[in-house]
């Protein structure tokens, strides 16, 4: 068994979700027999390190990042570091979202360390995490993708005008986001003229890029992607879809993590052909963005077509996520499919 220390919480915007994903790790590890090491990364950036390993985490439920940080540095006698020490890992598995999490940046860092580590590597993290960028990476492998524009905050600071009328050329509804955002925190279904200037306003205030999708009605579903070894072969296979009926608007942050706040089926209701379609093109998006062990990819299937929306290369682990549940789906337990991932971790050492 290998020593683990799990990454989570984080300074994006994703933080209170990670600090779901990483109990959930954590909880499943220890299950396996690792010996684990939480490592709360608080969002004003310090980091919470535990001196042993074998730590089970005994609290899950998590009423504010606040105050889980401070239960979390009461139950192991801790204070919080401006510097991560010393790592004595044989691993890191990244419960990160979002932010300096999941674009590259501590995939970086621990490259650098030397320290394997789960999840894609430095160039595939921030060509997914900028989804302008992977929006045109779709386009040129033959996905069908929705119309989508990109403002800068310095682009709006100069002329916010001209933003919002190019913006308006999309036509109505369309979805505002961050570029390098995810589970859809700030995500914004705009439905008139007059709204564009305040959602802009809104996500500028935490991001300094916007990404707006023209609205397509149809179907949304997600694909799973995993890699894993078998007879000394990487197989690369692709999960169950969910199909998710959100139960307001669209898929926001309260219908992907609230208990009742979506109706995700799995498998999706779709044709079989469709199915199979789709999880062609999440494998085809996994590899060609380059993404490494797992991925999970989001569609809108239009007239029978799906079209792409966006790729995650660190997608959620919590008691409500897709990965889990398409796996259950498929017949794979958790602590096999994060085997794998530990696997496929160590040989890309």
């Amino acid at each position: 068994m290998a020593k683990i220390a799990v990454f989570f919480g984080g300074s994006s915007t994703e933080h209170s979700i990670s600090i779901r994903t990483g109990c959930f790790i954590c909880k499943t590890l220890y299950s396996m027999g690792h010996s684990v090491k939480p490592i709360l990364w608080t969002k004003d950036g310090a980091w919470l390190v535990p001196l042993e390993y074998r730590i089970e985490i005994p609290f899950e439920s998590v009423n504010s990042p606040d105050s889980f940080a401070e239960e979390f540095q009461k139950r192991y006698g801790i204070t919080a570091s401006e510097r991560l020490p010393v790592l004595d890992s044989d691993l890191v598995f990244l419960g990160l979202h979002g932010g300096m999490g999941e674009d590259g940046s501590v995939q970086g860092f621990l490259r650098v360390l030397g320290i394997p580590y789960t999840g894609s590597e430095v160039t595939a993290s921030a060509i997914a995490m900028d989804k302008t960028r992977a929006n045109r990476i779709f386009e040129h492998t033959g996905q069908n993708v929705a119309p989508y524009l990109e403002v800068s905050k310095q682009e709006y600071a100069r002329s916010p005008e001209e933003c919002v009328s190019r913006l308006a050329s999309l036509g109505f509804p369309q979805f505002l986001k961050p570029v390098e955002g995810g589970s859809s925190v700030s995500t914004f279904k705009v439905t008139e003229y007059a709204g564009l200037a305040d959602s802009l306003v809104r996500i500028f205030s935490n991001d300094s890029k916007v990404m707006s999708q023209a609205f397509l009605a149809g179907i949304e579903v997600s694909c799973g992607v995993l890699e894993r070894y078998r007879n000394g072969e990487l197989q690369t296979i692709a999960l169950p879809a969910t199909e998710i009926v959100p139960g307001g608007e669209f898929f926001d942050f309260e219908s992907k993590y609230k208990s009742g706040g979506s109706n995700e089926i799995t498998p999706a209701r779709i044709p079989e052909e469709q199915m199979k379609q789709v999880q062609e093109f999440a494998i085809s998006a996994h590899r060609a963005l380059g993404c490494r062990g797992y991925s999970r990819t989001d569609f809108i299937i239009v007239n029978g077509k799906p079209h792409i929306l966006e790729t995650n290369t660190l997608p959620g682990m919590t008691e409500t996520s897709l990965i889990p549940q398409q796996a259950k789906a498929a017949g794979i337990p958790m602590e096999e499919l994060f085997a794998d991932l530990i696997e496929i971790a160590l040989q890309s050492r």
